[in-house]
């Protein structure tokens, strides 16, 4: 399974600035004209890229996190959203009288 933070060797608490130095580093290091093997460069740097758009961009971090998103921006098919639990409009019982009257 491809999994951004693995791609770019982050852990999921991870900074935005943690994660943009891990991608620049590796893009660096990555980038298919940077020397030989660029076949194999150029699979690892789209990789690098695409995990980067998903982790660099803060919504869609948090939609990917929240599992509404897959690891390459699409939408998750049969994902439904939890919706916010409802405040209850009533107002609380009141407790039960315990007086007893006295019968005469």
């Amino acid at each position: 399974m491809y999994d951004p933070y693995s791609v770019l060797g982050v852990p999921r608490s991870a900074t935005e600035d943690d994660i943009k130095v891990a991608f620049r580093a590796l893009a660096k290091r990555f980038h298919p004209d940077t020397s030989e093997g660029a076949a194999d460069k150029g699979k690892r740097f789209k990789d690098l890229s695409i995990a980067y758009q998903i982790l660099g961009d803060t919504s869609k971090r948090k939609s990917y996190d929240r599992g509404e998103i897959d690891a390459h921006g699409n939408p998750r098919h049969g994902y439904v959203p939890r919706p916010n639990p409802r405040k209850s409009t009533r107002t609380p019982r009141q407790p039960r009288r315990t007086e007893r009257t006295a019968h005469t």
